[in-house]
């Protein structure tokens, strides 16, 4: 009769759940302090880990950072819906990321790290890359209404540029309410309602 497994050791958290505290840390000192705030340290501190257990995930507080934001981003649209509509999906992706802005802390976090970018040219290319793989999900949308000749645009990647500048420009500049309505109003721009046809 084999022997049962073995349980973690009492008080050591298992690897994922240890991985979602020092994110989840990381987070909260970004809200409470910004980027100066978040260190190796803090975090291991603040989640109740040692700090070799984020070394082991992450190499350095700058990769930390990222890992947060992209987490935050990736828990509200993990991956592109595939519905027969595009539009339908878009809407559902910007909705999302509307609410994770404003109903969160995530949009004065961002706030505070395009602060930072001019500073750390590491931080730069870490969230330019986070920025990358969100753009990548609405991207996949946009290539499957252009697969059914509704794409206003020839470029989806200009397309891309339209869905989010609104919602990043009254975010981080002029501080104009962002609906969640203004998700279906960017997708109309992109997106036509149906093949050949023109919005309503």
């Amino acid at each position: 009769m084999a022997e049962p497994s073995p349980s973690p050791a009492a008080g050591r958290p298992r690897s994922s759940e240890a991985s979602a505290r020092i994110l989840r840390a990381t987070v909260e000192l970004l809200a409470h302090s910004g980027a100066g705030g978040v260190s190796v340290e803090a975090v291991a501190a603040r989640a109740q880990v040692s700090r070799p257990t984020v070394y082991r995930r992450w190499a350095d507080r700058t990769q930390l950072i990222a890992a947060a934001v992209r987490d935050a981003f990736a828990q509200v649209n993990p991956s592109a819906p595939s519905t027969p509509d595009p539009a339908t999906d878009l809407i559902t992706v910007l909705t999302n990321t509307i609410r994770l802005l404003v109903g969160t802390d995530l949009g004065r976090i961002i706030a505070g790290l395009v602060g930072e970018i001019p500073r750390s040219p590491e931080l730069a290319d870490a969230l330019h890359e986070v920025e990358r793989e969100r753009r990548q999900i609405l991207h996949q949308i946009l290539c499957r209404a252009e697969n059914q000749g509704r794409l206003r645009t020839p470029d989806p990647d200009l397309a891309v540029d339209v869905l989010l500048g609104p919602v990043y420009l009254r975010l981080l500049v002029t501080g104009d309410p962002v609906p969640e309505a203004l998700a279906r109003e960017l997708a109309a721009l992109v997106i036509d309602p149906q093949p050949g046809g023109t919005p309503t």
